[in-house]
């Protein structure tokens, strides 16, 4: 078990209390009260990769969490105003409009040294979380999809983009957080995740992010293939969050 107060005194100074807060099943994230402020300290596989690409989306401003220190066994970051947004806020739209327009400079940020194609042909090696059946369905449709994606150039993703990662106060987006989960890759990744939300959060979206080429059958395919890692990485922790991603998926890849 981490000592919080031990790692964090270093850079935040004196904490005056550390609470263990709920996140995924495969990290440790604790909240951090000190007298400048109030941070939170998250240990996982995934950390120095977040914090890199909170540092990137910053550099494009984008309110993303600031990092104050990240060894290569935690990351501690500064807490962002405002609150979850709402499905129901009266700003909803306002505030996705603000999300889309950030996440399109989120989007300029390519590495063309990274390969989509080989991000997602790992995940099509951990179907043995799958029951067989959706297996065998997987295996004969989802492989073509990933040759038909595969000469996409690789931008950086948020990779878990949803409204309860989205901050705002009244109609201002405050913070966009939770990069655990960036990759490199394609940028209609991002969309098919924010589509789970609806037709009401997806039109605010792109109302602010511009006219994209989507077509329905790559949203569904992607919308399957975040499921499936999502799915993977609940699995690999001990999470029990299983039966809606199954769900997802089976409808998904028809």
């Amino acid at each position: 078990m981490l000592d919080p107060i031990a790692l964090a005194t270093p850079h935040v100074g004196a904490v005056l209390q550390a609470r263990p807060v709920n996140g995924f099943v495969g990290n440790q994230t604790f909240r951090l009260e000190t007298r400048d402020g109030v941070y939170y300290l998250k240990a996982g596989p995934t950390v120095a990769d977040e914090a890199d690409a909170c540092r990137r989306a910053r550099s494009v401003g984008v309110p993303a969490p600031e990092v104050v220190a990240s060894p290569a066994e935690y990351v501690i970051m500064r807490e962002l105003p405002g609150g979850p947004l709402a499905a129901d806020s009266p700003d909803l739209g306002a505030v996705l409009r603000t999300v889309g327009e950030r996440i399109r400079r989120v989007h300029t940020i390519v590495d063309v040294s990274a390969s989509w194609a080989d991000r997602l042909w790992k995940v099509l090696d951990g179907l043995d979380v799958l029951p067989d059946g959706l297996a065998a369905r997987v295996r004969a449709v989802v492989p073509g999809f990933v040759e038909y994606v595969a000469g996409v150039t690789p931008a950086l993703l948020h990779g878990d983009l949803h409204l309860r990662h989205v901050y705002a106060e009244g109609p201002e987006l405050t913070g966009i957080l939770d990069w655990g989960d960036a990759t490199y890759g394609d940028p209609l990744f991002d969309l098919a995740r924010l589509s789970m939300a609806g037709p009401e959060v997806t039109a605010a979206f792109l109302a602010g992010y511009g006219v994209v080429d989507a077509p329905a059958r790559t949203l569904s395919m992607y919308r399957a293939l975040w499921s499936l890692i999502a799915l993977q990485a609940e699995h690999a922790a001990g999470g029990d969050w299983i039966q809606p991603h199954l769900g997802t998926i089976a409808r998904e890849i028809g």
